[in-house]
């Protein structure tokens, strides 16, 4: 949400968005259905490249990783325990499955290397490109501005809970392990969506007195440059090598 990458100026930012999401939707579709262990990992020198290419922040963005990787490591866990195999190690009442662990890495493996490509592609990009880059490959209108409005207004969302948490703690509420902690969330939350659905209806109104009808007008356009066709070249050249390399 937060796009740390969007703000820097590398050769990655200059690539045209529809490109880089037409190149992350291929690439997330070929590891996504790569069936071994040992081939996805031959995407990763690609995402070496990339991660060489956007620079030394790079790191920095990659952050929300560890958030996605918290839940991750759950499934993994939950694979050695629960994944029926001939392979068994029995300790007790626990039995441990070694394909599991080796199914549960392998998903790991995959996922992490779709989420990085996410990263380093699409938020080297502002959000708003991306949605202009979506309006323009032609992804359904309604679909295009559900996106746009909800990443929009999720702070003013989220500036309304923060408004209502603190005029709570003013009346001295403590959160706790409480049936009044639960209800008084449970207000906050119903009167979040009550005011959510106040706000959207007034936005929406004005909308129709500034002459919506539907649509958005797009004043500006993307234009394919050079470094788009080589940058989309590479990118499925090396993607064809992998899946030959495959057979």
């Amino acid at each position: 949400m937060e796009n740390k990458l969007s703000q820097r100026q590398t050769l990655l930012h200059e690539i045209d968005p529809r490109v880089k999401i037409i190149v992350f939707l291929l690439f997330a579709w070929g590891i996504a259905l790569t069936p071994d262990f040992k081939e996805a990992l031959l995407f990763i020198p690609f995402i070496s490249i990339l991660l060489i290419v956007t620079g030394k922040n790079a790191l920095k963005a990659l952050k929300p990783l560890l958030f996605a990787n918290t839940f991750l490591i759950f499934i993994v866990l939950s694979m050695i325990f629960t994944y029926e195999s001939p392979n068994m190690l029995h300790f007790g009442f626990l039995s441990l499955s070694i394909d599991g662990l080796k199914y549960g890495l392998f998903l790991f493996l995959k996922s992490n290397e779709i989420l990085i490509l996410m990263l380093l592609l699409l938020s080297t990009s502002s959000v708003f490109s991306i949605f202009h880059a979506l309006h323009h490959l032609k992804l359904p209108n309604k679909l295009t501005q559900l996106l746009f409005f909800t990443y929009r207004y999720i702070y003013t969302i989220k500036d309304e809970y923060n408004i209502m948490m603190k005029a709570a703690k003013c009346r001295g509420f403590k959160p706790k392990t409480s049936i009044f902690t639960y209800k008084t969330f449970a207000y906050i939350l119903g009167n979040l969506l009550v005011r959510s659905y106040r706000k959207a209806d007034k936005i929406y109104k004005a909308m129709l007195c500034r002459g919506f009808k539907g649509a958005f007008p797009v004043y500006s356009h993307f234009s394919f440059s050079t470094k788009d066709i080589i940058f989309a070249l590479l990118s499925t050249m090396f993607f064809l090598v992998v899946e030959l390399w495959k057979f």
